[in-house]
Formats: structure tokens, sequence, C-alpha cells
């Protein structure tokens, strides 16, 4: 079904939109309780004639909502509630709870502007959504205690625990950090010192390697020049030997 919005409605849209829905949420919600209108061509024109005076009213309730939220965004609610040991309630806190509680400080507040998907059964600090408006919503801070002074205690609990998360000095944190830079520095610095180890041994290895290869060339050289002394001087040996045999011939 198509119906003209008459208020501005989560994940449907703004007043004046026109939306498509199922039959029986339009029938048995939106139409009774005149938060929409069908779609059809004569309610599009009551619509226009009645969009300026809704568009008014719509502000006013959205400047009641902020209203009502300025003042209960920092209030806290405390419930006592008896409780066993292990801290679970005899009992409940519901929306209609949170709503007569409200309505003692005179905020008229509807259980079902109160998003809670279950009654709160164990005591303790719980942030809580009340919904005003489709443009409004705030949080509120429930404590349930079994006593006012326990409501006291969670209540210090849980600011020296923001306190604690939030602090930027924290000695023991930053002594294990300190620690663990210091850790991590040392170990920078002896793979660097291996690394110029490694990189001074590859270097004399290198040398050596040069060096040896220059002594073994300037030893073949010199094999080489004995060699061909050797020769020489036997060739000189045979050239003598030679003559002395003509000589020997020639008498």
């Amino acid at each position: 079904m198509e119906i003209i919005l008459l208020e501005s409605l989560d994940k449907l849209g703004k007043i004046g939109d026109i939306v498509k829905v199922k039959d029986g949420f339009a029938r048995n919600y939106l139409l009774p309780q005149k938060k929409a209108l069908r779609a059809n061509e004569e309610n599009k024109k009551y619509y226009e004639s009645i969009k300026t005076e809704i568009k008014q009213k719509n502000q006013k309730l959205v400047e009641n909502a902020k209203a009502i939220s300025n003042n209960l965004s920092k209030k806290e609610i405390v419930f006592i509630r008896q409780a066993s040991d292990t801290g679970q309630l005899y009992g409940s806190v519901s929306p209609k709870d949170i709503s007569n509680k409200l309505a003692e400080d005179k905020y008229d507040i509807q259980p079902s502007k109160i998003n809670l998907s279950s009654a709160i059964k164990n005591i303790g600090i719980f942030d809580i959504i009340i919904k005003l408006h489709a443009e409004v919503s705030f949080n509120i801070t429930l404590n349930v205690a079994t006593s006012d002074e326990n409501a006291k205690r969670q209540k210090d609990e849980l600011l020296n625990e923001k306190v604690i998360i939030k602090s930027p000095e924290k000695p023991e944190v930053d002594k294990k950090l300190g620690s663990d830079l210091v850790i991590e520095e040392q170990e920078s610095e002896s793979s660097q010192s291996d690394k110029k180890d490694k990189t001074n041994n590859k270097a004399s290895i290198k040398k050596a390697k040069s060096k040896k290869k220059t002594e073994d060339k300037s030893e073949i050289k010199i094999n080489t020049s004995s060699n061909n002394e050797s020769e020489d001087k036997q060739g000189e040996e045979s050239d003598i030997t030679s003559t002395k045999v003509e000589d020997k011939k020639k008498k």
C-alpha cells in the first residue's frame, strides 16, 4: 500500500514522503495512529492543504524534544533493587519502570520511546537510548544497585576506570613500552652490527681472493720466465755442443 507520511518515521521517510508499506502495517498502525494517509488523489490534495500546518507542528515537537534531551542527557537515574550475591536482581527494570521514574520528575516519556531490547536483570550501570522523535534521540544512565551506597560505589568505580583508560600517564605501561623500545633498539643495533661484520668479512674475503689471484699470476709469470730462461740456456748449450762436434769433424 502507498501512503503519505504525516510524521517523520525511522526507516520510512520524512513528512510528506509517499512510501510503500505492507498493508497490515498501514491498516493496523500507521492509519489508526494518524501517522499517514492513503496515497490517493483526494488525500494528496488534502495533504497539500494541511502541509504547512503539519510542518509547523512537527517543528514544535522537535524543539520540545531537544529541550528534554538537553535536560536529561546528563542525568543519572538510580534504581534500588534487591539482588542475589551474584548480582542478579529479584525482579527487573523495564521500560515502564524507567518511564514511571521519569514521570516523577515531570517528564512524560512513553515506554515505547525507550529503546531497551529486554528488561535489566542485573545490578550495574547501563546506557539507555531514548528516542523522542525521529530527529531527536539521547542517552541516559541507569544505575541499578542494592543500596544508595552501592550505587555511589559503582559510579565511582566506573569513573576511575574511565580515568585509567583516558589518562595519558600510565607508568607501568610506559615502562613496559620503554623496555620494549630498548630491546628493539638493541636488536636493531645488533642487526646492524651483524650486517656490518658480514660486509667487512665479505670485503676481507674478496680482498684475500684478489691478493691470491695476483700472487698466482706473479708465480705463473715467474715460472714462465724461469722456463724460458732454462730453455734458452739449454738451447745455448746445444749450440755449443754442435759447434764442438763440427770442429772435431773438420780436424
